[in-house]
């Protein structure tokens, strides 16, 4: 039943990226001008936004998801031109692992408090190669471009590559945390 509901979700959020992708290409190219892969980093940190927030964004109604989209990629943008990265410049740590999952000013959430060190690095040892490597250097802060060059992949498979990582991550990562901060609340 659970895993009918998250297959329902998975498939829920696709169509939705699917479905938006053109419209923040469009905006995207409008605000960025001729920076073309600019602009499919930009919609690709988006799109991730979105997925990590699907939880919540999945039961809005579709205006709100789509006003949305456009407010996160309008301050995307808006730090690109401040020059700001929308990319972490240091390597993803437990410390900062909550970045990750979270809007660009929101407090880290009390559940990433839960994991370790160990944990976190077991969880992205875990991932495929091409993920993980995709994940490790993303996180080191290279563009989708040298990433590419660096395993030999167009940068469309990168963000590809990239999107799945996260999401392996961002699954396995919560399941860990809920399950030692359940421990925790049930040592008390």
């Amino acid at each position: 039943m659970i895993r009918e509901e998250l297959d329902r979700s998975d498939m829920e959020y696709a169509d939705f990226a699917v479905r938006h992708q053109p419209i923040l290409m469009a905006i995207c190219r409008k605000l960025c001008g001729t920076r073309g892969r600019a602009c499919d980093d930009l919609v690709q940190d988006v799109l991730l936004r979105a997925l990590l927030k699907w939880d919540t964004l999945q039961h809005d109604p579709e205006p709100e998801r789509r006003a949305w989209l456009v407010r996160v990629l309008h301050s995307r943008f808006l730090d690109q031109c401040r020059g700001q990265s929308p990319q972490p410049a240091a390597a993803i740590t437990q410390d900062n692992v909550h970045t990750l999952f979270e809007e660009p000013d929101a407090p880290p959430p009390e559940l990433w408090d839960h994991l370790t060190e160990a944990q976190f690095r077991e969880a992205v040892s875990a991932l495929p190669y091409n993920l993980r490597r995709t994940f490790e250097l993303q996180a080191e802060g290279l563009r989708h471009e040298e990433i590419g060059r660096r395993l030999g992949a167009p940068a469309t498979t990168v963000g590809s590559w990239l999107f799945h990582a996260r999401h392996q991550l961002r699954d396995q990562l919560r399941a860990m945390a809920e399950a030692r901060r359940d421990q925790a609340g049930r040592e008390r």
